[in-house]
């Protein structure tokens, strides 16, 4: 009777989550000598889009700040309640940049926007060395079309400045949250193709909504609501993935992964 009252418990809990799913879409403030920050931008854009949607979900602006973008972030999450998925944007390249994993390491190129710079630092001395992040990323990858996967880059290398440090020090403070990070075109590079703006921010929805529709129809167990899978930190194992029974977008996607180690 016990066993049958835990799995209508998770039953219930799961059809909750998926019923009326929680969004909090982060952004960072501008850095350096810049004026605005696309990561930002995009997340209020991306929020809205969701909205009209019904999706219940806000956008949190944290600084670009060691110290301060984790309170920030989870002050956020106070104010907005418990969520379902919570998805950090930081601006990078000129694509919408995937991570899988973030690393336990600080090293950047220069100090953040409280001037303070670390080099060669761990982020937790008693932490792993990395940690896989927890999104469905073949629900993503067979849901986009060919000129949505042209402005895609799956990634395994996050960098080492504050986007990194908060999705690390997140993932770790709370390994059973469905959480993501991912870098959006850069303002240099929205200035040159401007385009890339609305293409982002179309891209970045969708890949919200197809994350929250998962299902597991997969022979591989990718993160989602019911389990606490993460993303692998190992080529070997991602390579390994490509022997599993998949589906052919599945494996295009695996191949990607695999490459960018």
């Amino acid at each position: 009777m016990a066993k049958l009252s835990r799995i209508a418990t998770f039953l219930l809990f799961s059809y909750s989550a998926l019923a009326a799913p929680r969004v909090l879409v982060s952004g960072f403030d501008p850095f350096g000598r810049a004026t605005t920050n696309p990561s930002w931008e995009i997340a209020q854009a991306v929020v809205k889009n969701l909205k009209a949607q019904g999706i219940d979900s806000a956008a949190c602006l944290l600084p670009t700040s060691y110290q301060r973008s984790l309170p920030a972030l989870e002050k956020c999450l106070d104010e907005f309640g418990e969520s379902d998925l919570v998805i950090s944007l930081g601006a990078g390249l000129c694509n919408v940049k995937w991570e899988t994993r973030t690393f336990n390491r600080n090293h950047d190129k220069g100090p953040d926007n409280d001037g303070v710079s670390r080099r060669r630092q761990l982020i937790d001395p008693r932490g792993p060395k990395e940690l896989g992040l927890r999104l469905n990323y073949q629900a993503m990858w067979c849901g986009m079309d060919a000129q949505e996967k042209k402005i895609t880059m799956v990634s395994t290398n996050p960098d080492t400045f504050v986007c990194n440090d908060l999705a690390y020090k997140y993932s770790l403070k709370n390994p059973a949250q469905m959480f993501g990070f991912i870098h959006v075109p850069s303002e240099s590079c929205l200035k040159k193709t401007p385009e890339l703006l609305s293409q982002s921010i179309s891209l970045v929805t969708k890949m919200i909504g197809l994350q929250l529709k998962a299902n597991r129809e997969s022979n591989i167990n990718w993160p989602d609501f019911q389990n606490d899978a993460r993303l692998s930190t190992s080529r070997l194992e991602v390579k390994s993935l490509e022997r599993e029974s998949v589906m052919s977008c599945e494996r295009e996607l695996i191949k990607a992964w695999s490459k960018a180690f």
